[in-house]
């Protein structure tokens, strides 16, 4: 039978941003920050109708400052390991996708959805 369920998490541009602060979001955000529109949008034109969405924000910045806390504490051993070119890129990445939420530009958003063929043949 097909149908079943998706999880998705995504870190977004805020919503309702214009111009040079959209410019700003996305020279802070990860690569693939720059969607045309919204995980929501993206998950319901894939056939999914939309059962939850929670922004996790508060979660992934708490996520970051642990992840840079711990590249501190272990930066030799990562450098030896890595090398000091992608310590470095981590270290900066993470930098900028922190400054990204404290200025509210960026955001982390879960989407949970269930598939349209599946709530067809379930009623």
């Amino acid at each position: 039978m097909p149908g079943g369920y998706l999880a998705v998490a995504t870190i977004e541009v805020a919503d309702g941003l214009q111009g040079s602060r959209r410019d700003r979001a996305l020279k802070l955000g990860p690569g693939d920050v720059d969607a045309e529109t919204s995980l929501r949008c993206m998950v319901e034109g894939a056939g999914f109708d939309i059962m939850n969405e929670r922004d996790v924000t508060s979660d992934f910045r708490a996520s970051i400052v642990r992840r840079l806390e711990a590249l501190v504490r272990h930066e030799a051993a990562l450098r030896q390991a890595e090398g000091d070119e992608a310590v470095d890129a981590e270290c900066e990445k993470r930098s900028r996708m922190l400054t990204g939420v404290d200025e509210g530009l960026l955001r982390r958003t879960v989407v949970v959805g269930r598939a349209l063929d599946c709530m067809q043949t379930s009623e």
